[in-house]
This record gives C-alpha cells, sequence and structure tokens, in this order.
C-alpha cells in the first residue's frame, strides 16, 4: 500500500481546512502526496487521542478497517488503548 494513496472525497461535508507551510527539502513531494500524508497523520493521531474509531479512520481514508490497523502499526500506534471509547468501536461494527 503506497503511503500517499489517492482519497477520495466523501459524500461528507468539510467544515474546516487547514493549511500548512512546507519546509522547501519536503518540495519533492506533490501537492496532493503531501495533502495526503498530512491528513493520513491527522486521522492516525486522532485516533490515538480516542476520538476517532478504527471504522471512522478507515472510512475516512478509503481503507479497510484491516489496512487501517496495520497502518497504526506503521505509526507505532498501539492498537490496544485503554483510552480508546470501546463502545465507539462496538458501535461502528
Amino acid at each position: 500500500m503506497c503511503w500517499y494513496k489517492a482519497i477520495t472525497p466523501t459524500k461528507e461535508k468539510y467544515t474546516t481546512q487547514l493549511r500548512l507551510q512546507v519546509p522547501e527539502q519536503l518540495t519533492s513531494k506533490s501537492q496532493q502526496q503531501l495533502e495526503a500524508l498530512a491528513f493520513e497523520a491527522l486521522v492516525v493521531r486522532l485516533y490515538a487521542l480516542g476520538e476517532l474509531s478504527s471504522g471512522e479512520g478507515a472510512k475516512l481514508l478509503g481503507l479497510t478497517r484491516r489496512e487501517f490497523l496495520d497502518l497504526l502499526g506503521q505509526y507505532n500506534v498501539s492498537l490496544f488503548d485503554d483510552e480508546i471509547d470501546l463502545k465507539k468501536e462496538a458501535d461502528y461494527g
């Protein structure tokens, strides 16, 4: 799986747009690659903070739940965190 997998917009409405200044040494990547990577990192961090379930994170990134769980490992985020809302996980399916 490619870390900069193209993210296609969902039918959900976006309420916040972020703007980042990227150091010149990182601009060898395309804007689309950088945006995808930043969004991916944001979703993983929100999962780690307990703000998203794994199912919600997977949906936002256009991944299967299994792919999202594998991605968490690439970010060294534990799948077993006491802070994660287990009811939210169970409710997602």
